[in-house]
């Protein structure tokens, strides 16, 4: 179990990879490629090990921190209305409007002036 920890890490896997191919039988020492086929096994173990249950265990912690998240909200003593209001307030105060594009002047004198301060040309002529 240890061995297979150690290959769904990710750490270290091809050397213990090489050791099973090596593998002979007990009793008898190693010998450089006895058993290909194992290769096969390692590498299917990486694939359904590391990165299939890697998987099941991020979605088990983000179901966890998704109840926790509800536990909280449940601890403030509001109902399903308030912590609508409560994350449409949050929205609010994360936008960022485009003001340079919504608040176009009307006046033609204006507006040429608007979009002469808007421009590239403007901001190069400050920064010297």
């Amino acid at each position: 179990m240890l061995t297979l920890f150690v290959v769904s890490s990710l750490e270290g896997w091809p050397d213990i990879m090489y050791q099973g191919i090596d593998s002979t039988s007990i009793e008898k020492g190693p010998q450089k490629d006895a058993n290909i086929i194992y290769s096969l096994y390692f590498v299917g173990f990486i694939l359904v090990g590391s990165f299939f249950f890697l998987n099941f265990f991020v979605g088990v912690i983000f179901l966890n921190f998704e109840e926790a998240q509800k536990e909280e909200r449940a601890a403030l003593i509001l109902n399903d209305k308030q912590i609508e209001w409560i994350d449409i307030m949050k929205m609010v105060i994360k936008a960022k409007p485009d003001l340079e594009t919504t608040f176009i002047p009307k006046g033609k004198f204006r507006k040429m002036l608007h979009s002469f301060v808007t421009s590239n040309a403007f901001d190069i002529f400050v920064m010297v």
